[in-house]
């Protein structure tokens, strides 16, 4: 019997599982039908179920629940099996939003491996071929609080000696495309429903920018050298477990939100509009 492991959602969690799942061959990853084609390239996963396209498997020798919430919760109960679940810490993550506590969370990957019951691998998991000579830019995010000025990655991209790549999601087309004839015959774009397009591509990528985001986590488990811009979010809570450089300004009022938000709660996103394109940069020389 197979392991099945469970995470439905969102696609950076999605990808941080690739650092466990290639230890626990063969799994059957439950997820959600928008994240099918991510998780056939997850390491060790045999099987792909997307409830309710697909039915559950009657039994599995263990089930892994990355997601720990009621839906994935519910999931895990239908099949039979010994069940670990993933520990949240929402307590502490909700503290260091409200009080800026100092105390910080493992990492989300130290946390899938507990759940698990192996060792952290963080190791690119991803393999990609291509020519590696492309600045591979994310600029949009889930949460806009996330996102540095659209108008920084123009400059950025137009100071770059070479071919450019903006990577993005299917809603994010029209403002992909104005950002592209901006920058110039030397850029473009792939917005896409799934990620067919994107995996093939990433092989191409020298370098990648962007903020805290889940396409930003593939570039890095592909192996690309990354810089990553943190804004409402830090990169001590969590999320960041790659070999890259960060880029982040030291706020009283940071982190703002567990994940992000529509609007800055005191009007100025200083966290992300104060990180000039000199000092990202400054970044990427360091990573080249």
């Amino acid at each position: 019997m197979q392991t099945v492991v469970i995470r439905f959602s969102s696609l950076g969690d999605i990808v941080l599982c690739g650092f466990v799942t290639g230890q626990l061959e063969p799994v059957t990853f439950v997820t959600s039908p928008r994240y099918r084609e991510l998780a056939q390239v997850l390491p060790g996963v045999t099987k792909v179920i997307c409830p309710p396209e697909d039915p559950l498997p009657k039994k599995a020798s263990k089930i892994i629940d990355l997601h720990a919430n009621p839906r994935s919760n519910w999931t895990a109960a239908k099949i039979k099996g010994p069940v670990k679940t993933v520990k949240r810490y929402d307590f502490l993550r909700r503290m260091r939003v409200a009080f800026k506590w100092q105390k910080k969370p493992p990492l989300v990957v130290q946390r899938y491996a507990a759940a698990a019951d192996v060792d952290v691998d963080l190791r690119p998991w991803l393999h990609t071929e291509g020519e590696k000579e492309q600045l591979v830019l994310c600029p949009f995010a889930q949460h806009a609080t996330k996102c540095w000025p659209a108008e920084n990655y123009v400059s950025l991209a137009r100071q770059w000696d070479g071919r450019v790549l903006l990577l993005g999601g299917i809603t994010e087309r029209k403002q992909l495309r104005k950002m592209v004839d901006q920058i110039g015959t030397k850029a473009s774009y792939i917005a896409e429903q799934g990620f067919v397009k994107t995996l093939a591509a990433l092989g191409n990528g020298k370098i990648a920018v962007g903020g805290d985001t889940g396409l930003m986590h593939l570039c890095a488990v592909s192996g690309m050298p990354v810089v990553m811009l943190f804004g409402p979010t830090t990169s001590t809570d969590g999320f960041w477990c790659h070999q890259g450089v960060v880029v982040e300004q030291q706020m009283f009022c940071r982190p703002c939100a567990r994940h992000g938000g529509p609007r800055c709660p005191i009007g100025d996103h200083l966290c992300l509009r104060s990180i000039t394109v000199s000092a990202v940069q400054k970044a990427i020389g360091e990573m080249l």
